[in-house]
């Protein structure tokens, strides 16, 4: 047998959740060839795996890194973890198909969460937009209808109910989409104009998704104490749309736990993500009432310039500021120093309350910070985690976020945390785990031609030390690649070798199949 690579010796966890097996892997022209015992095969390239667990690559189902992997001090952050497939356009956020007007109001609202490379900016279809990642990305990336892109180009940010050609315009952008082979429908139902969108208008959308065959993907409207609303308005539209529903960065406590069962007994077809760190990531904005954040970011400025309507959300975004608890800094757009400060030290140093330093930062900053809100110490952080991973319906996300000197860490080492130290500790079975993170997310977003190590399949594999993987990233500095990855392969071409990237950009925009 002529292999262009053999990995050689080590365990197979193939992504099934079956157990593992010493085995070969084959590989020729991006494809797998044979998962057996291979002998008397010649390989332009042999990978020795003994000692180390051979898996399908990692798929990463809600991460903000599309625009970090065509370049930069990030590019490759999702292959140092073992990720070689990534879904686009989280949260319902992206820039096409629009026209060039809205194109700017679009960046300039996600421009906190994505920076402003310089990647000309200039396209309106979505062909033309997925063009841009066409040799330049080390992992795949699958397109997700961005439900933020699809309304703010139908019918800006006002928070009128869409007229039948406003709506006729959605549901045109969601079929570009789709044919562009988007396995469903992202949606950010607390960001804008998302937020202001009623329930029936995403039950049309969703009808379209379904008879697609794709899934609904909502950061849904509320979490925690607002759970119920939140869950209640996903599952609802499931029941009413029959669209497949995926929650994002859902944490699993008793109440979620009721609804995920109460959804599944009325015949909701339900899974969810969530990342493996007792902490949040999100703007600054966030904190102001959700009515003052209708308009999008043009209008949140204009509120926060203004004093009379500044103190009309004083007292709303105190409350929030408080639910909230530890806020840090993690990216301050033009204040670099302040990021890695918490919020209550620098309103302490001002003689300020939290609120007005909230205030000021937002206005001097243009809007655009980033904060990590850690959880409460009320709650027991590693515990919810623990279940949240052991529950069946989980599958593994990052969330991961590539902007300021303190990221999140979650971009960084998630992977090695659920495959490695979670798996340690006992809370998942490596097999389980491995299965939660490739061949799961893989049979749930209609990715059928990865996230098994199966003959035919195409030949995206990691290869890592179950004893040494681990996150090494720390709240002052996430920033930091796991230990334990040694090799990864995309469509057949090594773009980790003994830990470190190759440079190799083999990465394919991957559709629905």
């Amino acid at each position: 047998m002529e292999l262009d690579i053999l990995i050689a010796g080590g365990d197979v966890v193939d992504g099934t959740g079956t157990p593992r097996s010493r085995l070969d892997v084959g590989i020729v022209g991006g494809k797998i060839a044979a998962v057996d015992r291979i002998a008397d095969a010649t390989a332009g390239c042999v990978i020795d795996a003994k000692g180390r667990i051979v898996a399908p690559g990692f798929i990463d189902v809600h991460v903000h890194s599309e625009l970090a992997r065509l370049g930069g001090s990030d590019q490759f952050a999702g292959v140092l973890d073992g990720v070689t497939t990534e879904l686009m356009s989280p949260d319902g956020f992206s820039w096409a198909p629009l026209q060039p007007d809205r194109l700017r109001e679009v960046k300039d609202y996600l421009q906190v969460f994505y920076g402003d490379p310089d990647i000309g900016w200039d396209w309106t279809s979505v062909a033309d937009y997925l063009a841009i990642f066409r040799d330049r990305i080390p992992n795949n990336l699958v397109p997700q209808a961005p439900h933020l892109a699809i309304k703010a180009g139908a019918m800006g940010w006002g928070a009128e109910p869409s007229s039948s050609e406003q709506m006729a315009a959605m549901i045109s952008s969601l079929v570009d989409w789709l044919e562009a082979g988007a396995v469903g429908m992202a949606a950010g139902l607390e960001y804008q104009p998302g937020a202001l969108s009623p329930v029936d208008e995403l039950v049309a959308l969703c009808r379209v998704v379904a008879s697609a065959g794709g899934v609904y993907a909502p950061h849904q409207r509320g979490y925690w104490s607002r759970l119920a609303r939140g869950s209640g308005e996903s599952f609802q539209i499931g029941r009413e749309s029959g669209v497949k529903v995926h929650i994002s960065h859902l944490a699993v406590d008793d109440t979620a736990a009721e609804l995920l069962d109460e959804a599944q007994q009325k015949g909701v077809d339900v899974t969810f993500d969530m990342y493996p760190y007792t902490a949040a990531c999100t703007h600054l904005l966030m904190m102001l009432p959700e009515w003052s954040q209708a308009g999008g970011y043009a209008s949140s400025m204009r509120q926060l310039t203004d004093p009379p309507q500044r103190e009309q959300l004083r007292a709303e975004t105190a409350e929030r500021i408080r639910e909230r608890g530890d806020i840090m800094l993690s990216s301050v757009e033009g204040g670099e120093e302040l990021e890695g400060r918490r919020l209550g030290d620098l309103a302490r140093e001002a003689r300020q309350a939290d609120v007005d330093c909230l205030f000021e930062l937002l206005a001097r900053h243009a809007g655009r910070a980033l904060a990590v809100y850690h959880w409460p110490d009320s709650l027991d952080g590693e515990g919810l985690i623990r279940r949240t991973l052991a529950h069946p319906l989980y599958i593994g996300s990052t969330d991961g976020i590539y902007m300021g000197t303190r990221p999140h860490r979650r971009g960084f080492g998630t992977f090695a945390r659920i495959a490695g130290e979670y798996v340690r500790s006992g809370a998942l079975t490596l097999e389980q785990a491995v299965r939660k993170i490739t061949g799961f997310p893989a049979e749930r977003f209609s990715l059928r031609d990865r996230g098994l190590l199966v003959a035919g399949r195409a030949a995206d594999v990691t290869v890592f030390d179950p004893d040494g993987l681990a996150d090494l990233s720390t709240w002052d500095n996430g920033r930091v690649s796991p230990s334990g990855i040694a090799h990864v392969i995309v469509n057949g071409e090594v773009v980790v070798h003994d830990g470190v990237p190759t440079g190799s950009l083999p990465g394919k925009i991957v559709g629905r199949t």
